[in-house]
């Protein structure tokens, strides 16, 4: 940030002067460059800056509040929108104006009381800001305190039964999704997007929290556990996330977020539609630090109302997402009216609901915010504060072995190895369960012959059941996968249906057809013979042209 002898050497000789009689000083230096280093010094004395700023009156005090609980800058449309602007007033002009004497606005004012500065930022799309200079920011004789008003923010506690604690499952979901794109891998090792968009649907059924499965896709990505192109596994960096407890997978993935400028988290606002979203520019990392910073503000433990939360940031900076503060040029539609969301009024609409999205979206799904059950409130919990104060988390697990049955059937908790768990997700066929804690993996001859092609063999399987089961795998499943490994399958179980004519003479002219004849399998009797069922109405429909009708009974 500028300092304040750097802020004055960008005004001209006369403005300093102004400034100086202003704040009841007096500049003896003759040039621009002294002036300014004589004004910077003398400005910083305690005295002269109680005496300037008491003259300020109650609304330019207002805005320097602001500007102090916005970390000393905010962009110059957000001020200009609230107070107005600063004139553009050459040395003529500002002489007979004399706008120090009766400034238009209380920002003229700050400026003629030499208070604030104003720039551009370095960023690549930059944006204008007021600012007040780093070294004069410590010294204002203003309280500067680190939380936002409490008093406006906290809201009564959710009773207990209303509060939803802050989730961990994200961790869960994502070995689910890593262990679905192993087992599902395609021989050409990826995916096309109808072919991936297809198949993870079956994946909900599967998910914790099934609304941020693109989101956990995006950040798998940007961890390197998933390729960029297409949904085909890294398997040293799935092998290094699944290996970590808990506590480590859950602040990867929160890095992976805070992070990612692959995922944007204003296009997953649900009542918001975007027609050319490559048009619009944005930088998701500096978004969400900045609603970072505003909730970094907040006290511990006390419940905040969410919308007063997203009025204070509409207050402090508004203009968080927007380069220099322009709402006309992005296309943005309400899905709800489907009418577009263009200006400033349309804030709550787009920002706004952006900051209740980035709250009760992915901080809560993070780990960081508890919410009430009707999404009105949040709670800021430990880890929000370690998160952004870079410290290691801890959650508290105790890891449960797999568990196997005699029937063949898998069973794995939440709190088991998801190494393990991926590995029998591969082994296994997916059943669902009602219980969210449980996951279900059925050994049979269609998920091991598909665990064998990818280099899964009996061996290996007996081995990783003895370990992951601490040596409590049945007798009867060790000898059912070394069978499997020496014979193969035992046994094939087809649906079948039979069919039976009304002569002999019509059996024969089927039998005799070679449309016909495909679809019969083994005579089991003189006028019986059997049919797949998945080939009984195509037998039909061959008949038919025979002159034959079937009759089908399901």
């Amino acid at each position: 940030m500028h300092k304040l002898e750097s802020t004055y050497l960008q005004h001209d000789l006369a403005l300093l002067r102004m400034i100086a009689s202003t704040a009841g000083l007096l500049l003896t230096a003759s040039n621009k460059r002294d002036a300014a280093i004589e004004l910077a010094t003398a400005m910083q004395q305690p005295d002269n800056l109680k005496l300037n700023c008491v003259g300020l009156g109650e609304e330019a005090q207002g805005v320097l509040y602001e500007l102090l609980a916005s970390k000393g800058q905010m962009t110059v449309s957000s001020i200009s929108r609230k107070y107005g602007t600063i004139r553009p007033l050459g040395p003529a002009a500002r002489q007979r104006e004399r706008p120090q004497l009766e400034p238009a606005n209380p920002v003229e004012k700050l400026w003629y009381h030499g208070l604030i500065g104003r720039a551009f930022d370095n960023q690549s799309d930059a944006q204008e800001y007021y600012y007040i200079p780093s070294d004069l920011l410590p010294l204002l004789p203003f309280p500067k305190s680190k939380d936002l008003n409490i008093i406006k923010l906290q809201n009564h506690a959710p009773n207990e039964n209303d509060i939803l604690l802050a989730q961990h499952t994200l961790v869960d979901d994502a070995c689910t999704i890593l262990a679905f794109l192993r087992k599902h891998k395609k021989k050409s090792h990826s995916y096309s997007k109808s072919e991936s968009n297809v198949s993870l649907e079956k994946l909900h059924a599967y998910l914790q929290q099934p609304e941020n499965l693109n989101m956990l896709l995006s950040l798998l990505q940007d961890m390197g556990c998933i390729s960029k192109s297409g949904l085909t596994l890294t398997s040293k960096n799935t092998r290094v996330f699944l290996s970590n407890n808990r506590s480590e997978q859950l602040r990867s993935l929160a890095n992976a977020w805070h992070k990612s400028t692959r995922w944007i988290d204003l296009f997953s606002v649900p009542m918001l539609e975007f027609n050319q979203s490559d048009s619009i520019r944005i930088h998701p990392e500096k978004v969400r630090n900045s609603i970072l910073d505003q909730l970094n503000m907040i006290a511990s433990d006390i419940w905040v109302d969410l919308d007063t939360f997203v009025k204070i940031i509409k207050s402090n900076c508004p203009d968080f997402q927007r380069v220099s503060g322009n709402y006309n040029s992005w296309y943005i539609i309400n899905k709800e009216t489907g009418k577009q969301l263009k200006g400033f009024r349309t804030w709550n609409l787009v920002e706004g609901a952006l900051v209740k999205q980035i709250v009760t979206g992915p901080l809560h799904s993070l780990g960081m915010i508890d919410l009430s059950h009707n999404h009105e409130s949040f709670r800021l919990n430990q880890m929000f504060y370690e998160f952004t104060q870079n410290k290691p988390w801890e959650i508290v697990e105790e890891q449960k072995p797999l568990a196997i049955n005699d029937h063949g059937l898998i069973t794995a908790f939440r709190s088991s190895n998801r190494a393990d768990r991926f590995l029998a997700a591969r082994l296994g066929q997916w059943e669902m369960t009602r219980n969210p804690d449980l996951y279900r993996y059925r050994i049979c001859a269609n998920s091991l012959k598909q665990a064998q092609e990818q280099g899964f063999t009996a061996n290996h399987a007996i081995s990783f059941l003895q370990r992951a089961t601490e040596q409590n795998l049945p007798e009867s499943i060790h000898k059912a996968l070394q069978n499997w490994a020496n014979e193969g399958v035992s046994a094939q179980l087809t649906k079948m249906t039979v069919i039976t004519f009304n002569s002999e003479s019509t059996l024969q002219m089927l039998l005799s057809d070679p449309q016909t004849k495909q679809y019969l399998e083994e005579q089991i009797g003189p006028l019986t013979v059997q049919v797949r069922y998945d080939n009984r109405k195509k037998l039909r429909d061959h008949m038919i042209k025979l002159g034959l009708i079937i009759e089908i009974n399901d």
